[in-house]
């Protein structure tokens, strides 16, 4: 999906299509180099997509994949301290996309989350998304 949309070709396919098949590792491998392929265009970053620069999409798959990485880590009991520096860097980025955009239980995000001091910086990212961190 986001190679597709970097490529200026946005999916045709629906949210709730089979885009794994079989395979699932293999499946995110081929999206993953798709996508590595796509971001490396000449000024993919400045290249315009609607009213968002390029360099927002690359913003919005890391934040995907952070913030659904840690959805795993919390629901498989693993640590959730991952890439600490990634998400310190990108929680900014977040607020500078997400802070104006509606925030309702049960939709794509809920209103912030209280996080405590100390916690793992992906905790307060998932926070700020409406995730529940643990204390």
């Amino acid at each position: 999906m986001w190679g597709s949309l970097a490529q200026g070709a946005p999916p045709t396919g629906g949210h709730t299509d089979n885009h794994l098949g079989g395979d699932h590792a293999a499946a995110f491998d081929r999206a993953a180099g798709e996508a590595l392929t796509a971001f490396r265009q000449p000024v993919m970053l400045e290249r315009s997509f609607g009213p968002a620069p390029g360099r927002r999409v690359v913003e919005q798959l890391v934040i995907e994949l952070l913030v659904h990485g840690w959805d795993l880590a919390v629901a498989l009991g693993h640590d959730r301290d991952l890439l600490p520096d990634l998400a310190r860097t990108v929680l900014p980025v977040v607020r500078e996309i997400y802070d104006d955009l509606p925030r309702t239980p049960g939709g794509s995000f809920a209103p912030p989350q209280p996080v405590p001091e100390g916690a793992p910086a992906l905790d307060h990212l998932a926070g700020y998304l409406g995730r529940r961190p643990r204390r």
